[in-house]
């Protein structure tokens, strides 16, 4: 059943700002009958396996685009029919054909339908843009980043956290969550988000802003970076540490422009901002990515989304 992707055998070193994607398509069928192709890309080590279409067993009271549930060795598997989440026509073809990619996100295990599984591409961050507005309105913020690939193309990876904030509870408005907030006061101290997830940030935001922190959002790595350069700059000499302007990094691990990983050790390596705590917060699990983490110098490094477990971290400092 399963094509033998070993994720074991991809992963990259630490501290490279490079990401390995998974190749996959999806055919879109237009008002006119013409077929064209879509060219998306996931994290190879969110992937566990690529196995071929399957049997599977219908649940009720769910959304149009989770198709079922599967059971794969030992787990529970939902899975999500990406093109009708993406809200594309697919053009007839027998769903034998179709293929699932079985991933994992916040240790929650999900497979996606798509018609086309190709190669695995590695890519410098630095050539993953953040999608400009007028995509994300048309693809309703989900996607997070492009890229050019041969023949012009165009290859989009999808926010495919947010098909599990969609399937799951509102945990930051959890009793757990709102109780661990309670227990902290921020004191209106800032805290530097970094997140390419438009669900990721609003979640952390809404959370953070419930223990009275400031947040400051930015969308990917290099923006961080950027930002405490331009915080710095602009407060420079007023205060005896630059932990009063920024109280805490919390920072995703997969971004374009600039992942987790390289802006951690870029703070760290600088002696501006190393007395900063970094605290990792992604949905790779695993501790093959909490080594990764601790390589590069992070102070924590905390799976998504848990309100509690990251107010833990957080106070800590």
């Amino acid at each position: 059943m399963s094509t033998g992707l070993c994720n074991d055998e991809l992963v990259l070193k630490v501290g490279t700002n490079k990401i390995e994607l998974l190749e996959f398509h999806i055919d879109k069928e237009s008002d006119d009958g013409t077929v064209s192709q879509g060219v998306y890309g996931i994290n190879v080590s969110k992937v566990t396996e690529v196995i071929r279409m399957t049997d599977i067993t219908e649940v009720p009271h769910v959304p149009a685009f989770l198709m079922g549930i599967i059971h794969l060795r030992g787990k529970t598997i939902p899975i999500i029919n990406l093109a009708k989440w993406l809200g594309i026509t697919e053009p007839k073809r027998p769903m034998e054909k179709n293929k699932i990619i079985v991933a994992e996100f916040n240790n929650t295990p999900l497979g996606f339908v798509v018609h086309q599984t190709t190669k695995i591409r590695r890519i410098e961050w630095e050539k993953i843009s953040t999608p400009p507005d007028i995509m994300n309105e048309k693809y309703d913020g989900n996607i997070t980043g492009t890229t050019m690939i041969e023949n012009d193309r165009l290859l989009l990876i999808l926010d495919l956290e947010k098909i599990l904030a969609e399937l799951t509870s509102n945990k930051e408005n959890s009793e757990g969550a709102l109780q661990a907030a309670k227990k902290k006061d921020g004191a209106r101290r800032r805290i530097l988000v970094a997140d390419d997830s438009l669900v990721a940030r609003k979640q952390v935001a809404n959370i953070l802003k419930k223990a009275n922190y400031e947040v400051d959002l930015v969308v990917d790595g290099k923006q961080a970076w950027n930002r405490l350069n331009e915080l710095y700059d602009a407060t420079e000499g007023k205060k005896s540490s630059f932990r009063e302007v920024v109280y805490l990094v919390l920072s995703d691990v997969e971004m374009p422009e600039m992942d987790g990983y390289t802006l951690t050790e870029k703070i760290k390596d600088d002696e501006r901002f190393k007395e900063i705590p970094v605290i990792l917060h992604s949905s790779l699990s695993g501790e093959a990515n909490t080594e990764k983490g601790k390589q590069v110098g992070c102070d924590h490094y905390v799976v998504k989304f848990d309100p509690e477990v990251l107010f833990q971290a957080i106070n800590e400092y």
